[in-house]
């Protein structure tokens, strides 16, 4: 898991750790279509590395059940699991929702940082905001669990999250309403902040089902190549 993981001291530097990093990028990002099997010799070939790390990597993913594993076969992408992911979306809305109602006073002396806000006209900027805005909300409960799950959920939700910023209109609705939800927290409002959190959060868990549809026929007609998208982050990494 994150906090036992990728979090250790000196964490990255072998080889098992590169693998891993790089297959957990193509999985959460969905470049992978569901159902693909990640064999470790093909793999490794592109990685320019044994299949001994890969098959580690494999086995930490599998464990943090970001990949599947079938005994006799191997492992493989998940689909887009739509209770999954509104459960995931769910367990952020009550952290934070938490954070407000009993870190008012924090949250309030750390407005300076919360309202570092993206442009709104880049999905990617917007997504990334949202993920840091959770992240630093959460912090204000010096709660290290609390920070881990909000830390996790960000990640097994980011693709679905990516499509939602991406709907028409979406764009504007989320600032309108983090522009609100930093008033209110400026204002001390905290029956109002509460209020706005589960409004946004409420929005995106109903369409979570059309997200996973759309998500999942998307990354079932990727034309690109998995495996060239996997060696291309390697090497940026």
């Amino acid at each position: 898991m994150y906090s036992h993981h990728e979090a250790k001291l000196g964490w990255g530097s072998s080889l098992g750790d590169k693998a891993y990093k790089a297959l957990k990028y193509i999985v959460v990002n969905c470049h992978a279509p569901p159902g693909t099997r990640l064999d470790a010799t093909a793999i490794s070939t592109v990685l320019n590395m044994s299949a001994t790390p890969v098959r580690d990597a494999l086995i930490q993913l599998e464990i943090e059940e970001y990949i599947a594993r079938f005994p006799g076969s191997g492992y493989y992408t998940r689909k887009l699991d739509p209770k999954r992911l509104s459960d995931e979306f769910g367990v952020t809305r009550t952290i934070l929702q938490e954070a407000i109602r009993g870190k008012l006073d924090e949250l309030h002396r750390r407005l300076p940082i919360l309202q570092t806000t993206p442009r709104w006209n880049d999905y990617e900027l917007a997504r990334e905001f949202l993920e840091v805005f959770y992240k630093q909300i959460t912090e204000a409960l010096n709660n290290e669990r609390m920070l881990y799950y909000v830390h996790e959920s960000n990640i097994r939700t980011r693709y679905v999250r990516w499509l939602d910023v991406q709907r028409p209109g979406r764009l504007s609705c989320i600032r309108d309403d983090m522009s609100e939800l930093l008033e209110l927290l400026d204002k001390r409002d905290k029956n109002g902040a509460i209020a706005n959190v589960d409004r946004q959060f409420s929005a995106i868990i109903n369409t979570v089902p059309d997200l996973v549809l759309q998500g999942n026929d998307r990354a079932g007609n990727m034309k690109e190549s998995w495996l060239g998208t996997l060696s291309s982050f390697a090497v940026e990494s």
